[in-house]
């Protein structure tokens, strides 16, 4: 079923509306603060030892997360996400090596500098990755946590994919607050901090978990490699490289699929091609910060799944020869 295609494709791929008006006359000065606002932030995710509890708004879920991170001179660095609520969910970083730990489904480990289950992992980068397809706007100031905080909006420059609003914390940078938008405004998903501890030295718990035993490394999906079938993806949206291209077998059903991975730096997209099997359902869309939009193409089923509006995938998906 699609259900289960679905919730395979999203383990293999991450394998309230405010308003903001800017000048057509905003000087490059304004410009240049609201990128050294971002790189304060990249910098803070990747060198501050702080512990923080949150709260993730995705759809109609609202889930509470206690967030952890220390850089410590003899074991690196070390991250800790612990969803609070459900079945027992963490996801833990050792230098390169993230583990998923799930009490509910097995345990598996990617290769990546950063946890990316709240937060897009550009945002630990510096903003000139993105400049090409993005621009980054200061707004005022603002308080949140208690805290003094910076808004600045990172927009599309083609108005074609999402943005984002961020308040930062003035003092160390780190990001109190983000609501990722669509093209109209509304908002598709949110996250808030509701307390932030900011330390001199790394957590003690994270010296504690850097000797957990790994579980087992999911195979590199961000190879180039040959494809099992001749129909693939034949057009991106402007700004978008292809990352991968590989034929593997999803985490869930095992189903065989060609995976092609593209980004502009900031949002991904998957493409997925699988031969047609009894079961399978076609024509699905759902729109939300992680889209999903597949379409039957003679014998294949075609799915596209990413940070990317509706519009976009069906067109992705069209492609597709």
């Amino acid at each position: 079923m699609i259900t289960r295609l679905y919730r395979s494709i999203l383990c293999g791929a991450v394998l309230f509306a405010g308003t903001f008006s800017v000048s057509a006359q905003q000087t490059s000065e304004q410009a240049e603060s609201g990128a050294d606002w971002f790189n304060r932030m990249a910098k803070a995710l990747t060198e501050l030892n702080f512990e923080a509890s949150l709260v993730h708004v995705h759809g109609d879920q609202i889930e509470p997360y206690q967030w952890l991170q220390g850089n410590d001179p003899e074991i690196g660095s070390t991250e800790l996400l612990i969803q609070m609520n459900g079945p027992d969910f963490r996801i833990l970083r050792v230098n390169n090596k993230v583990a998923h730990f799930n009490t509910s489904a097995s345990n598996y480990a990617l290769k990546s500098d950063t946890i990316t289950a709240i937060l897009p992992a550009a945002f630990s980068e510096p903003f000139e990755r993105l400049s090409h397809s993005y621009q980054v706007m200061v707004g005022g100031g603002a308080r949140v946590l208690g805290r003094n905080a910076q808004h600045i909006r990172i927009l599309s420059r083609d108005n074609q994919r999402y943005s984002y609003a961020l308040w930062i914390d003035r003092k160390h940078g780190m990001p109190l607050k983000m609501i990722m938008m669509n093209q109209s405004g509304d908002v598709v998903e949110q996250m808030q901090l509701t307390s932030l501890s900011v330390r001199d030295t790394a957590p003690e718990i994270t010296k504690e978990i850097s000797n957990i035993e790994m579980p087992p490394l999911l195979k590199d999906l961000r190879v180039q490699s040959a494809t099992n079938y001749s129909v693939g993806p034949r057009w991106a949206p402007r700004g978008f490289k292809l990352l991968s291209q590989q034929s593997h077998t999803l985490v869930v059903d095992a189903t065989p699929v060609d995976h092609y991975l593209f980004s502009d730096g900031l949002a991904e997209y998957s493409v997925y091609v699988a031969e047609l099997t009894e079961g399978m359902e076609t024509d699905l869309a759902l729109s939300s910060s992680h889209t999903l939009f597949s379409k039957r193409y003679n014998n294949f089923l075609v799915t596209v799944v990413g940070q990317v509006p509706l519009a976009m995938a069906q067109r992705i998906a069209a492609e597709v020869k």
